[in-house]
């Protein structure tokens, strides 16, 4: 399967973090960060979530986390949230046949990236995330 990589520009990231949200809400997400720690250290990456529905993505707009990435996965007792608090630079791996999105790269200042892969519906109507 090929893939396309397509960085975001800064200017769309609250907009197309919302686009997300909306289309693939409920969407089972795995989320895994990498420290520059843990790439010096050769211990891999951290998972934080596995196979949880997604509930939202969004960025930040005001107070003191204006400007971070925030997460939320799962559902009741079982849900995480996680915030990038100076993001740099998002990326959508997407299927380039489909435009399917499959993977989010969040990369923060100084301490390495958060990846968000969506786990791909089993029908054709899986939908595309294009910025």
């Amino acid at each position: 399967m090929a893939h396309t990589t397509q960085e975001i520009p800064r200017e769309q990231w609250a907009s197309y973090l919302a686009g997300i949200t909306q289309r693939i809400r409920h969407q089972r997400v795995r989320v895994e960060s990498i420290t520059l720690e843990s790439l010096s250290l050769e211990t891999g990456d951290q998972e934080i979530a596995r196979s949880l529905p997604l509930v939202e993505i969004s960025l930040e707009g005001k107070g003191s986390d204006m400007g971070a990435v925030q997460i939320i996965a799962g559902h009741g007792d079982d849900e995480i949230t996680h915030r990038v608090l100076e993001p740099e630079r998002i990326s959508a791996e997407l299927d380039a046949d489909s435009g399917a999105l499959e993977c989010l790269e969040i990369a923060e200042r100084g301490s390495g990236k958060l990846l968000v892969f969506f786990e791909q519906a089993l029908d054709a109507d899986a939908p595309s995330i294009r910025p």
